[in-house]
């Protein structure tokens, strides 16, 4: 029976952190920093709910401002390639819950 020599969990958690960070970071960056990158407005009825594969996927509660959100696509994109070094390279819009956790 092979078995795994047991590691201390001290020297693990830098690695899971690291990778977590490397998965999540951006997401977490857009997502703290979204009210400053579309606008209070804009911010108050859409949501960054995942990035993967560089596309950005932003939930919003209202057609109105995703369509307003469309119109912007090209500053937005700008603003969120240079806020994480070239991380978002689509931006994509689909209805849902854009409530925020307290």
């Amino acid at each position: 029976m092979d078995r795994h020599k047991p590691e201390r969990l001290d020297a693990l958690i830098p690695g899971v952190l690291r990778r977590m960070e490397e998965r999540h970071g951006a997401l977490f960056e857009i997502q703290r920093d979204w009210s400053r990158l579309v606008g209070r407005r804009l911010a108050a009825h859409t949501k960054p709910a995942g990035l993967r594969r560089g596309v950005l996927t932003v939930h919003i509660d209202r057609p109105g401002d995703g369509f307003a959100l469309s119109y912007r696509k090209p500053e937005l994109l700008e603003r969120l390639r240079s806020a994480t070094q070239g991380k978002v390279e689509e931006i994509v819009m689909r209805p849902g819950d854009i409530r925020r956790k307290s």
